[in-house]
C-alpha cells in the first residue's frame, strides 16, 4: 500500500511535505480524485447474533472519508436494530474496515440486507444494495479501524482572543474590529441568497448575558441594492480588515449555538485576503434544504480556484455529531468549532474531536476568519420558526506564521 498519507497522517502536524514537485494541486486550482466506497454481498456462521461488513475505498485518500452503512431485515434474517453506523476513513488509514450489526434469525440461507444509505462524505458511492447470507462453514471477521482522532490542539500563538462582550465590530472593520460586510458588499446573489448583511443600525447584533447574538429577521421594509429587494436581515463578521485575527498557518476556534429557523444559513468559514477563491468551510448549516437537521448535522468543504472562478469542491455534507460520539444539540447548547491549517493539512475539530482532515492544497495564503447567519429564504416566507440567531461566546486565534 502507498504509504504517503498514513505517514505524513500520523505526524500531522509536523513540518514535512506531503508531495514532492511538481505540485499536484497546482496552485490549490485541482485537487486529487474522490475515492470510491464499495460494499459487497458476503456470507456469515449459521446462528451468528452478529455480522462485520466490510466497506473498501478503492484509493488512498487525501481527506477523510465518511460512509454510513445501514443494516436492515431481509428474508428470514432480522436486524437487531435496523440501524445505521458510520465507517470512518481518515487519510493514510487501512482502505478496508468493518462496522458491526446485531442480527437474528440466521439459519441456513436466511439474510439481511445492507446499503450505504447516503453518499459517502468526502467520496463517491459505488454499488447498490447487498445480501448478508447465513451458510454452514462461513467465516466472518472483524478488521481493525483506522486510527484514532486527533484531540484539538491548538497550532501557534495566541494573537486574537474574545467573548462575546468584548468583541469588536462595526461598519467598515479595522486590525481588531470586524465588518459587518463581505469584502466586496453587503450582498451574495450568486448565493441565491435573499439576505441583505445589515448595517451595525439595522439591529443586526444584539449582546445579552449568553453572548452577541447574528440576528436575521424579516424586514418591516426591504433592503435595496439597485432595482433588486432584500426582504430578509443577515449578519455578517468578516476579518478582511482584521488584522489582528489573519494568519497563513495556524488555528481559529470558535464557540457558538446555532440558529434552527427554516431558511437561515449559518456558517464558520476562512477566505484568503487575495480574493475567492479558495474557500475553507469549517461548518454550515443547510437550513434552506427541508432535510437538514441544525441539532446534529454538520458540513464542511473545500473550495479551489483563482480569480473567482471556482475549479473543484470536497463536500462532506452528511455528517452527524453522533458519528463522533457528540452529543446533537447544536441548537440548544455552546459547541466548540475549529479548524487548524497546517502547511500539509487542514483539520476541523467540534468539541476537541477530529472531524475532518484535508490534505492542504493551499500552501502560503493568508486567512481571515468569518462568521455569518446568510438568508436564503422565499421571498415570501415568514420566516418565523424557530431562532434565526447565531449566538458567540468567544472567538480565538492561534498564529504559526
Amino acid at each position: 500500500m502507498n504509504n504517503t498519507f498514513r505517514l505524513l497522517a500520523s505526524l500531522c502536524f509536523l513540518s514535512l511535505p506531503l508531495f514532492s514537485e511538481p505540485d499536484p494541486y497546482e496552485g490549490g486550482h485541482t485537487y486529487p480524485p474522490a475515492a470510491k466506497v464499495r460494499i459487497e454481498s458476503f456470507d456469515v456462521p449459521v446462528d451468528t447474533t452478529e455480522v462485520h461488513v466490510p466497506v473498501t475505498l478503492d484509493r488512498e485518500t487525501p481527506n477523510t472519508v465518511v460512509a454510513h452503512v445501514r443494516v436492515y431485515n431481509g428474508q428470514g434474517g432480522r436486524a437487531k436494530p435496523d440501524t445505521t453506523k458510520a465507517i470512518i476513513f481518515r487519510p493514510g488509514d487501512p482502505l478496508t474496515q468493518t462496522a458491526t450489526f446485531n442480527v437474528g434469525s440466521m439459519k441456513e440461507g436466511n439474510n439481511v440486507k445492507a446499503v450505504q444509505s447516503s453518499v459517502p462524505d468526502g467520496a463517491k458511492r459505488d454499488g447498490g444494495g447487498i445480501l448478508i447470507t447465513a451458510k454452514a462453514g462461513a467465516i466472518n471477521e472483524p478488521i481493525a479501524g483506522g486510527r484514532e482522532p486527533h484531540t484539538f490542539k491548538p497550532f501557534g500563538d495566541l494573537v486574537y482572543s474574545v467573548t462575546g462582550e468584548t468583541i469588536q465590530f462595526d461598519d467598515k472593520g479595522s486590525a481588531n474590529t470586524f465588518s459587518t460586510s463581505l469584502h466586496h458588499g453587503r450582498t451574495q446573489d450568486g448565493n441565491q441568497e435573499t439576505g441583505y448583511y445589515g448595517t451595525v443600525d439595522m439591529g443586526g447584533f444584539v449582546r445579552d448575558t449568553e453572548g452577541l447574538k447574528l440576528s436575521t429577521r424579516r424586514l418591516d421594509q426591504p433592503a435595496k441594492k439597485g432595482n433588486k429587494e432584500y426582504p430578509f436581515l443577515a449578519a455578517m463578521l468578516s476579518g478582511h480588515n482584521t488584522s489582528d485575527a489573519q494568519f497563513k498557518y495556524g488555528t481559529v476556534e470558535w464557540v457558538v449555538k446555532m440558529p434552527n429557523r427554516f431558511g437561515s444559513w449559518p456558517a464558520l468559514w476562512l477566505l484568503p485576503t487575495s480574493g475567492w477563491p479558495p474557500e475553507i468551510d469549517v461548518y454550515e448549516g443547510f437550513g434552506y434544504n427541508g432535510s437538514w437537521k441544525f441539532s446534529s448535522n454538520l458540513a464542511t468543504n473545500l473550495h479551489g480556484g483563482e480569480h473567482g472562478k471556482r475549479t473543484f469542491t470536497r463536500d462532506a455534507m452528511r455528517m452527524k455529531m453522533s458519528d463522533f460520539g457528540l452529543n446533537n444539540t447544536l441548537d440548544t447548547e455552546f459547541h466548540s468549532f475549529a479548524v487548524t491549517v497546517h502547511p500539509d493539512w487542514i483539520v476541523m475539530f467540534v468539541d476537541g474531536v477530529e472531524t475532518m482532515q484535508y490534505a492542504n492544497p493551499f500552501k502560503g495564503r493568508t486567512w481571515y476568519p468569518l462568521t455569518n447567519v446568510a438568508v436564503k429564504a422565499k421571498p415570501d416566507s415568514s420566516y418565523d420558526q424557530g431562532s434565526g440567531d447565531m449566538t458567540i461566546q468567544s472567538i480565538k486565534v492561534w498564529r504559526s506564521e
